[in-house]
């Protein structure tokens, strides 16, 4: 008896906390703002090139804000500049927000709008 109810509790809280998850996944329309070169970050250890981009559309209504985002050279087509119209695919997910954390964001891949 003592088993069954321990089964119980264990599916109640895992009913729960998939009920806690959200995600979001859109095409979104963005413009590049800059292209950061590669940089030192710690002593040894370098950062690839990052693409930051400004949203260019309605804010089409993520979990979080997407007024800036970005995401690593490697995403974007050969030969993105500054000032050029993107189009990327953007996925947000909350695995839980009891944990007090924001969705995880990811950016890319994007393509010349």
């Amino acid at each position: 008896m003592k088993a069954l109810k321990a089964c119980l509790a264990i599916l109640a809280v895992g009913t729960l906390l998939v009920g806690c998850s959200s995600k979001w996944e859109e095409e979104v329309r963005f413009k590049v703002t800059r292209i950061t070169p590669e940089r030192e970050t710690v002593p040894g250890r370098m950062s690839p090139p990052y693409v930051v981009l400004a949203l260019d559309q309605d804010d089409p209504g993520p979990l979080v804000s997407l007024s800036t985002s970005g995401a690593g050279i490697d995403q974007f087509p050969e030969g993105i500049k500054a000032g050029d119209a993107v189009i990327c695919e953007v996925r947000q997910v909350e695995e839980n927000n009891l944990d007090g954390l924001g969705p995880e964001s990811e950016v890319g891949p994007c393509r010349l709008a």
